[in-house]
């Protein structure tokens, strides 16, 4: 009789205790961020690659609800760049600090999240394509992507930025695949331009489209105003065969444009100047401008902002507003690819 209470009190207390060990095992939670960008990280593992004991439990007060899902985010360790301090730390953190830097917080939570997942594709593409070897991506966002302490900003800034992050935790956008190179920029002025236009490469994902809806983009449309002299001088300098006949009007000449509406080749003073060039050399905002000469000054009037490649952010936030989902807004910037979740 006494064997059979303990038997049935035991028994109780397995089916009473199981839940409480199934919700523990179950819950995949980051460490706190900032012990974790303390130091530099020693793990090579590559995407995909990490097993369940690198997504350790957090100790108490480690942790937010939102955070409950970020089980690949938290265990992947991102080497990143910040100066010349090379910091360690976990996927979700950095990608928080991407979003605080890259996307006003304003924007509709469709655009962020479209955000998000394609500054985690980015980033773990550049982790085995490293520029800045043993880091895998720098903070510099004219180089790779900008990058903003959490712990620098509000409470309210970094939940909204850590909730998004989580929503989309693991999420990647692939073509054929394949890791794409996700890259963005603010605001194309209504049309986006093709990697090849640029970089001279051409991707099959990375294509000119539509982009409306920018109108209130902070740098839709934008003049930029260079002394006459030294717009003179610095034409000389690239190419010594340019001349400048006394009629302003002579010195513009053929103007050949990209399919995204950038200015690809210009003929100036009898020589061709490519628009790229141009846009590096005066700090223009974009090369979808135009030029025109007055007896002081060449006075360049741009659209958009950026390179124009891959997802123009004011135009994620336009298609978010008028009820396109993150997935349907990727699908749009990034031709013929699909997200998902890596593993």
């Amino acid at each position: 009789m006494k064997d059979s209470v303990i038997s049935a009190i035991i028994v109780i207390l397995f089916w009473a205790v199981l839940p409480i060990l199934c919700t523990a095992q179950s819950l995949c939670l980051r460490a706190d961020p900032a012990q974790e960008a303390s130091g530099v990280s020693n793990s090579t593992a590559p995407p995909g690659e990490l097993g369940p004991s690198e997504c350790d439990a957090p100790g108490p007060g480690q942790a937010s609800p939102a955070l409950e899902r970020a089980c690949f985010d938290a265990a992947f360790r991102m080497p990143v760049l910040r100066g010349d301090e090379t910091v360690s730390m976990d996927l979700h953190y950095y990608l928080t600090g991407v979003l605080l830097a890259e996307t006003p917080l304003s924007f509709a939570d469709e655009a962020l999240k479209a955000q998000a997942v394609a500054s985690r594709t980015y980033a773990l593409r550049s982790y085995s394509h490293r520029r800045h070897d043993p880091c895998a991506v720098c903070a510099n966002p004219g180089c790779c992507q900008g990058w903003e302490d959490p712990a620098a900003v509000s409470p309210e800034a970094r939940a909204r930025a850590e909730a998004i992050v989580a929503e989309t935790d693991g999420l990647v956008i692939l073509y054929q695949g394949e890791l794409i190179d996700a890259t963005f920029f603010s605001c194309s002025g209504g049309q986006t331009e093709t990697a090849a236009a640029v970089w001279g490469s051409d991707l099959p994902y990375l294509q000119t489209v539509d982009s409306p809806g920018e109108e209130n983009a902070a740098h839709f449309e934008d003049e930029t105003r260079i002394p006459l002299s030294e717009f003179q001088k610095a034409l000389a300098e690239q190419d010594e065969a340019v001349q400048f006949p006394d009629a302003l009007g002579a010195w513009v000449g053929n103007i050949r444009y990209t399919s995204g509406g950038g200015v690809d080749e210009i003929e100036l003073g009898g020589r061709p100047f490519r628009g790229t060039w141009l846009r590096r050399r005066f700090g223009l905002r974009s090369t979808a401008f135009a030029l025109e000469l007055t007896d002081s000054e060449a006075i360049f009037t741009t659209r958009g902002f950026g390179h124009r490649v891959g997802m123009s952010q004011y135009g994620a936030d336009a298609m978010a507003r008028s009820g396109s989902s993150f997935k349907e807004i990727l699908a749009w910037y990034y031709q013929g690819t699909a997200v998902e979740r890596i593993s």
